[in-house]
């Protein structure tokens, strides 16, 4: 006999419902400071959290062993992708960044920054990135540039400014 009656299915149902929409994936916006205007190129981006930087292996006697977290992880890395444009927007900002020394600071967005439920800053970012292929029998796609971002987050947020 299956457990999946329909008192159960509509427990788990109500516990779902009272923890909360899902987040979508797309229902975010990368901005980095100075160069606003590329969020709209933005394509794909790392989202921060803080988490421990790995396990610490403490012996016990007798061979025993047991684990201990590490410190937390504060710098931090993940893919972001860019759109470009003809006239070369996202190219202009990387050699303005090296420029500058290579790095800069931006704020991740649940939402937008004129409406969202939190927002993260991360600091020291910088981006590796890797190099676009130019395909002339691909008539379909965009030119992307992607690469990895390398980032600090210390957890700080900002308060949303809409209510859930």
């Amino acid at each position: 006999m299956t457990v999946s009656n329909a008192t159960v299915l509509g427990g788990y149902f109500n516990t779902m419902q009272a923890l909360g929409d899902k987040s979508i994936s797309s229902d975010a916006y990368f901005e980095i400071e100075g160069h606003e205007d590329l969020a709209l190129l933005t394509k794909q981006f790392p989202w921060p959290l803080l988490g421990v930087g790995g396990e610490i292996e403490v012996p016990g006697p007798m061979g025993s062993m047991m684990w201990q977290p590490q410190q937390l992880k504060t710098a931090l890395q993940g893919q972001l992708g860019f759109s470009e444009t003809v006239n070369g927007r996202v190219q202009r900002f990387l050699d303005e960044v090296v420029a500058r020394g290579g790095y800069f600071n931006a704020t991740v967005y649940e939402g937008t920054p004129d409406a969202f439920h939190t927002a993260c800053k991360i600091k020291k970012c910088f981006f590796q990135p890797d190099l676009p292929d130019r395909d002339w029998e691909n008539r379909s796609q965009v030119t992307s540039i992607t690469g990895t971002l390398f980032f600090h987050y210390f957890g700080q947020k900002l308060p949303g400014n809409i209510v859930i």
